[in-house]
């Protein structure tokens, strides 16, 4: 099976020009890395989009300039920095750009609903959000809570993929399976969020094999020993994604 990733980057727009073109210079070093030869002949297909956030209410108080700008139709951000009253601009272009007015619903529409058909079709696809602290990266990833049993607009790329899949296997009238695994890697260690309180509470117990990262022998990657639950409806996800954070660290 093919596989295709995407990463989303969300960016600060007081981000210093230097962070900036740090961050694009490592991403694009992965990239290149994942798009060389031994992974093009596994179909890999790597996309970086990238999403500015506005400025938060204490930049504004201590106004903070903007140094950051997307031109979305153009696919790039545009760095500013003043080094000794000369103005230095820089310009680097991704596969997709968001700006600081871009809504929940316009990046999932354009930069991860095409995924969800391919995930449907049997090719494994992965979404990370990568970028340094207060950028943003939970907000666009999971956004609004429910209210009152109520979809809320702004929820983000997690929520809106689980409805998404459902929605589409119900006009199908598909028969299916689905069971669902939820997870924290942190420090080079990995959390069953979904484990039973007993289970974390007494981890020497042999009775279970420990969680390990390992080969599936596909050229995938497997995790042995995580909690799986069954289910039928997008809404036991939902109540499955606010249960499982109460153990993870971050």
């Amino acid at each position: 099976m093919d596989k295709k990733g995407g990463t989303a980057i969300p960016s600060s727009p007081s981000q210093t020009p230097r962070s900036v073109e740090k961050s694009a210079r490592d991403i694009r070093h992965v990239e290149g890395n994942m798009s060389g030869k031994h992974d093009k002949e596994k179909g890999v297909n790597v996309q970086v989009v990238v999403r500015c956030r506005p400025l938060n209410a204490d930049e504004e108080k201590l106004h903070t300039p903007v140094v950051v700008t997307c031109a979305e139709n153009k696919r790039e951000v545009c760095a500013v920095q003043n080094i000794a009253n000369k103005q230095i601009d820089r310009s680097f272009v991704f596969d997709k750009v968001f700006g600081p007015k871009s809504q929940q619903r316009d990046l999932y529409h354009s930069a991860v609903s095409p995924m969800v058909f391919e995930v449907l079709e049997g090719y494994n696809c992965t979404i990370f959000a990568y970028g340094q602290t207060g950028t943003r990266k939970t907000y666009t990833m999971e956004g609004g809570r429910k209210k009152n049993g109520e979809f809320p607009s702004d929820a983000g790329v997690i929520p809106r993929a689980v409805r998404q899949i459902f929605d589409i296997l119900e006009a199908q009238n598909a028969e299916y399976n689905m069971k669902v695994t939820f997870l924290e890697l942190y420090n080079e260690e990995i959390t069953d969020l979904l484990a039973p309180e007993e289970a974390s509470k007494f981890p020497e117990d042999k009775s279970k094999k420990p969680i390990a990262l390992m080969e599936d022998g596909k050229g995938g990657v497997h995790i042995r020993g995580l909690e799986e639950e069954i289910v039928s409806t997008a809404d036991e996800i939902y109540r499955i994604l606010e249960k499982g954070p109460a153990k993870n660290f971050t």
